[in-house]
C-alpha cells in the first residue's frame, strides 16, 4: 500500500515529475545552495535586457534545409510581447513579410508564391515559413536582444555536468524542458529546448554579442533542429526602444 504521506515529500515529487516530463536527467537531491545559484543564473538570463520593449533593425538570415540554402536580408520593427513587422529581401527585393498585430498574424508573399493568409493563432509556429520549429514570440525576443527562456516550475544544475555550467528548467506537467549553458561569468552560451518525449525541438547557440549604445545583445545566433535544419541570424544594425507607430503593425494585403 502506498504511503499517503509520500506525495508530501519534495524529493518524491521531484522524481515523479522528472519521469513524467521530457527531461532525460533525473532531478538530483535538492541542494538549497546550488539550487539558489541555478535560479539566480536563470532569473538573470530571463530578465536580460527586459528594459528593451521595442526595436528596429536590419540583419541577415541564412536558412538551410537538406541541400537547399537560402540567404535573406531582413528589416524589422517589433514591440514586446507580440507585435512585429519583418520583411525578407533577396537582392534588394522584398520576398515575404510577416506582420503580427498582437491578435493576428499575416504572412505575405511578394513573389506570388501564395496569397496573403492570416493565422488563427497570435503566436504561430514558424516551421512552415522558415522550416525551423520556433514560435513567433521566440523570434521576437531574439530581435529585442532578449532570450527565449520559458517560464518554469523548477530549476537545477544538471548532475551530468560537474562544471555547473548546464542548468535544467522544466514547467509543470507540460513536459517541455530547457537546458541553459552559461560561462564562468553567468553569460548565456546556448539554449536547448526539448519536447515531452525528450526530443530536441531546437538548439540555439549564441555565437557573438555586440554592444549597441550601452546594451549588449546576442548579435549572431545559430539554431539547429532535430532534423539538422539550421537558421543563422546576424544582426547588423539595432535601434533600442524607438518610437514605432501602430500603423506599422497594421494588416495590409500587400504588406506596404
Amino acid at each position: 500500500m502506498i504511503d499517503k504521506h509520500l506525495w508530501q515529500k519534495p524529493l518524491f515529487i521531484f522524481i515523479v515529475l522528472a519521469f513524467l516530463t521530457g527531461c532525460n536527467t533525473l532531478r538530483p537531491d535538492p541542494n538549497p545552495l546550488l539550487d539558489n545559484k541555478a535560479l539566480e543564473f536563470t532569473s538573470k538570463a530571463k530578465s536580460y535586457n527586459q528594459h528593451i520593449v521595442a526595436s528596429k533593425g536590419t540583419g541577415w538570415i541564412n536558412l538551410k534545409a537538406g541541400n537547399r540554402t537560402d540567404r535573406f536580408k531582413i528589416v524589422w520593427a517589433t514591440a514586446f510581447p507580440n507585435k512585429i513587422r519583418i520583411t525578407f529581401l533577396l537582392s534588394g527585393h522584398p520576398i515575404g513579410t510577416i506582420i503580427a498585430t498582437g491578435q493576428k498574424v499575416m504572412f505575405i508573399s511578394h513573389t506570388g508564391e501564395h496569397s496573403p493568409y492570416i493565422t488563427n493563432s497570435d503566436d504561430p509556429d514558424l516551421k512552415t515559413y522558415i522550416k525551423i520549429p520556433v514560435k513567433l514570440s521566440e523570434l521576437i525576443l531574439v530581435l529585442l536582444g532578449r532570450f527565449p527562456i520559458k517560464t518554469f516550475e523548477d530549476v537545477y544544475f544538471s548532475p551530468k555536468d560537474p562544471s555547473l555550467s548546464t542548468i535544467i528548467l522544466w514547467k509543470d506537467w507540460q513536459g517541455i524542458c530547457q537546458y541553459l549553458n552559461v560561462d564562468g561569468q553567468g553569460r548565456l552560451n546556448s539554449i536547448k529546448t526539448t519536447d515531452s518525449k525528450g526530443q530536441v525541438l531546437y538548439d540555439l547557440s549564441i555565437i557573438d554579442y555586440k554592444t549597441y549604445s550601452t546594451d549588449s545583445i546576442a548579435s549572431t545566433v545559430h539554431l539547429i533542429d532535430t532534423q539538422g535544419r539550421t537558421m543563422t541570424l546576424r544582426i547588423t544594425s539595432f535601434i533600442i526602444n524607438p518610437v514605432i507607430k501602430e500603423s506599422v503593425f497594421r494588416l495590409t494585403a500587400k504588406g506596404s
